[in-house]
Protein backbone atom coordinates (compact mmCIF):
# COMPACT_ATOMS: atom_id res chain seq x y z
CA UNK A 1 0.00 0.00 0.00
CA UNK A 2 0.72 3.62 -0.43
CA UNK A 3 1.44 3.93 3.37
CA UNK A 4 3.56 0.85 3.76
CA UNK A 5 5.75 2.54 0.99
CA UNK A 6 6.37 5.91 2.34
CA UNK A 7 7.18 4.35 5.78
CA UNK A 8 9.64 1.55 4.11
CA UNK A 9 10.79 4.61 2.32
CA UNK A 10 14.80 5.79 4.05
CA UNK A 11 17.70 7.89 3.27
CA UNK A 12 20.95 7.27 4.28
CA UNK A 13 23.08 10.29 5.87
CA UNK A 14 26.50 11.17 5.32
CA UNK A 15 27.45 9.94 9.17
CA UNK A 16 25.96 6.15 8.14
CA UNK A 17 22.91 6.75 10.27
CA UNK A 18 19.64 5.82 8.80
CA UNK A 19 16.54 7.82 9.40
CA UNK A 20 12.95 7.54 8.55
CA UNK A 21 12.05 10.32 4.89
CA UNK A 22 8.93 11.13 6.73
CA UNK A 23 8.61 12.57 10.84
CA UNK A 24 9.53 14.26 13.69
CA UNK A 25 10.74 13.60 17.15
CA UNK A 26 7.58 13.56 19.15
CA UNK A 27 5.60 13.22 15.58
CA UNK A 28 3.82 10.14 13.95
CA UNK A 29 3.62 8.52 10.53
CA UNK A 30 0.91 6.23 10.87
CA UNK A 31 -1.32 5.06 8.02
CA UNK A 32 -3.82 2.01 7.84
CA UNK A 33 -4.64 3.33 4.14
CA UNK A 34 -4.67 6.49 1.78
CA UNK A 35 -7.32 8.30 3.65
CA UNK A 36 -4.83 8.52 6.74
CA UNK A 37 -2.16 10.11 5.08
CA UNK A 38 -1.17 13.18 6.52
CA UNK A 39 0.30 15.94 4.20
CA UNK A 40 -0.21 18.94 6.41
CA UNK A 41 0.86 19.41 10.12
CA UNK A 42 -0.39 20.33 13.27
CA UNK A 43 2.12 21.94 16.11
CA UNK A 44 0.45 21.71 19.52
CA UNK A 45 2.49 22.88 22.79
CA UNK A 46 1.69 21.76 25.95
CA UNK A 47 3.62 22.75 29.01
CA UNK A 48 3.65 20.16 31.76
CA UNK A 49 3.60 22.02 34.99
CA UNK A 50 3.78 19.28 37.31
CA UNK A 51 6.72 16.79 38.19
CA UNK A 52 5.73 13.77 36.44
CA UNK A 53 4.71 13.36 33.04
CA UNK A 54 1.32 13.44 31.45
CA UNK A 55 0.34 11.13 29.25
CA UNK A 56 -1.62 12.54 26.00
CA UNK A 57 -3.44 10.59 23.64
CA UNK A 58 -3.69 11.54 20.32
CA UNK A 59 -6.37 10.65 17.89
CA UNK A 60 -5.68 8.60 14.87
CA UNK A 61 -8.12 10.30 13.16
CA UNK A 62 -9.65 13.45 13.79
CA UNK A 63 -12.43 13.86 12.01
CA UNK A 64 -13.85 10.22 13.85
CA UNK A 65 -11.65 10.99 17.23
CA UNK A 66 -11.56 7.82 19.79
CA UNK A 67 -9.03 7.14 21.93
CA UNK A 68 -8.91 3.76 21.76
CA UNK A 69 -6.26 2.44 19.27
CA UNK A 70 -5.16 6.68 19.60
CA UNK A 71 -1.36 7.44 19.68
CA UNK A 72 0.08 8.16 23.19
CA UNK A 73 2.67 10.71 24.26
CA UNK A 74 4.03 10.92 27.44
CA UNK A 75 5.05 14.31 27.91
CA UNK A 76 7.67 14.94 30.56
CA UNK A 77 7.53 18.65 32.64
CA UNK A 78 8.37 21.51 30.83
CA UNK A 79 7.41 22.94 26.94
CA UNK A 80 7.09 20.40 24.77
CA UNK A 81 5.46 20.55 21.28
CA UNK A 82 3.45 17.50 20.07
CA UNK A 83 3.32 17.28 16.23
CA UNK A 84 0.01 15.78 14.59
CA UNK A 85 -0.49 15.36 10.62
CA UNK A 86 -3.95 15.93 9.13
CA UNK A 87 -5.56 15.82 5.84
CA UNK A 88 -9.35 17.62 6.52
CA UNK A 89 -9.20 18.15 9.94
CA UNK A 90 -6.62 21.03 11.06
CA UNK A 91 -7.31 20.69 14.55
CA UNK A 92 -5.80 18.13 16.29
CA UNK A 93 -7.85 16.18 19.09
CA UNK A 94 -6.14 15.05 22.11
CA UNK A 95 -7.46 12.46 24.80
CA UNK A 96 -6.05 13.39 28.65
CA UNK A 97 -7.50 11.42 31.95
CA UNK A 98 -7.86 14.07 34.29
CA UNK A 99 -9.05 12.31 37.46
CA UNK A 100 -9.88 8.55 38.39
CA UNK A 101 -13.36 8.59 36.56
CA UNK A 102 -12.57 11.76 34.23
CA UNK A 103 -10.99 12.82 30.88
CA UNK A 104 -11.37 15.94 28.59
CA UNK A 105 -11.42 15.80 24.75
CA UNK A 106 -9.02 18.74 23.40
CA UNK A 107 -9.22 20.56 20.38
CA UNK A 108 -6.17 21.89 19.24
CA UNK A 109 -5.23 24.05 15.97
CA UNK A 110 -1.95 25.12 14.46
CA UNK A 111 0.35 26.33 17.47
CA UNK A 112 -2.42 26.06 20.11
CA UNK A 113 -1.62 25.79 23.68
CA UNK A 114 -2.36 23.70 26.44
CA UNK A 115 -1.08 23.48 29.98
CA UNK A 116 -1.06 20.86 32.42
CA UNK A 117 -1.28 21.69 36.11
CA UNK A 118 -1.65 19.11 39.07
CA UNK A 119 -5.02 19.01 40.87
CA UNK A 120 -5.53 17.20 44.42
CA UNK A 121 -6.77 13.91 42.70
CA UNK A 122 -5.96 14.34 39.00
CA UNK A 123 -4.79 17.25 36.80
CA UNK A 124 -6.35 20.33 35.00
CA UNK A 125 -5.84 20.92 31.77
CA UNK A 126 -6.06 24.55 30.81
CA UNK A 127 -5.29 26.94 27.87
CA UNK A 128 -5.93 31.29 27.04
CA UNK A 129 -6.17 30.44 23.67
CA UNK A 130 -9.75 30.63 22.15
CA UNK A 131 -9.39 28.56 19.20
CA UNK A 132 -8.30 25.89 22.00
CA UNK A 133 -11.82 23.78 23.25
CA UNK A 134 -11.73 22.15 26.09
CA UNK A 135 -14.38 19.70 26.81
CA UNK A 136 -15.58 16.82 29.33
CA UNK A 137 -14.96 13.11 27.73
CA UNK A 138 -18.15 11.52 26.88
CA UNK A 139 -17.10 8.04 27.32
CA UNK A 140 -15.69 6.09 29.62
CA UNK A 141 -12.67 7.82 30.85
CA UNK A 142 -10.86 4.27 32.25
CA UNK A 143 -10.28 3.27 28.51
CA UNK A 144 -7.43 6.38 28.62
CA UNK A 145 -4.22 5.61 29.71
CA UNK A 146 -3.03 8.38 32.62
CA UNK A 147 -0.04 8.42 34.60
CA UNK A 148 -0.63 9.09 38.38
CA UNK A 149 0.34 12.38 39.74
CA UNK A 150 1.94 13.33 42.42
CA UNK A 151 -1.28 14.19 44.99
CA UNK A 152 -2.98 11.14 43.69
CA UNK A 153 0.00 8.97 44.79
CA UNK A 154 -0.55 10.91 48.36
CA UNK A 155 -4.12 10.14 48.41
CA UNK A 156 -3.09 6.18 47.44
CA UNK A 157 -4.83 6.67 43.70
CA UNK A 158 -4.15 5.28 40.97
CA UNK A 159 -5.26 5.44 37.31
CA UNK A 160 -4.41 2.00 37.05
CA UNK A 161 -6.77 0.93 39.94
CA UNK A 162 -9.97 2.06 37.43
CA UNK A 163 -10.93 -0.61 34.89
CA UNK A 164 -13.51 0.15 31.75
CA UNK A 165 -16.67 -0.08 32.12
CA UNK A 166 -17.57 -3.20 29.86
CA UNK A 167 -20.83 -1.28 28.93
CA UNK A 168 -18.91 2.31 28.44
CA UNK A 169 -15.99 0.82 26.52
CA UNK A 170 -18.40 -0.73 24.10
CA UNK A 171 -20.43 2.13 23.10
CA UNK A 172 -16.95 4.50 22.86
CA UNK A 173 -15.12 1.96 20.72
CA UNK A 174 -18.24 1.77 18.13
Amino acid sequence: SFCDQTQKRRTKRPSGVTEATMGLSGSHLHCENVRDVSPFQTEIIVTNHMQTPVVIIEAKQHGNASPIGGIPHSVPPGEHAIMSGYLKEPRATLFIRTGLHEAKTVLVPNLGRISILAAPHGLKVETVDEKVSIEDYEGDAAVIKGADTIPMLLHNEHFKDVSPSPSKSRTVAQ
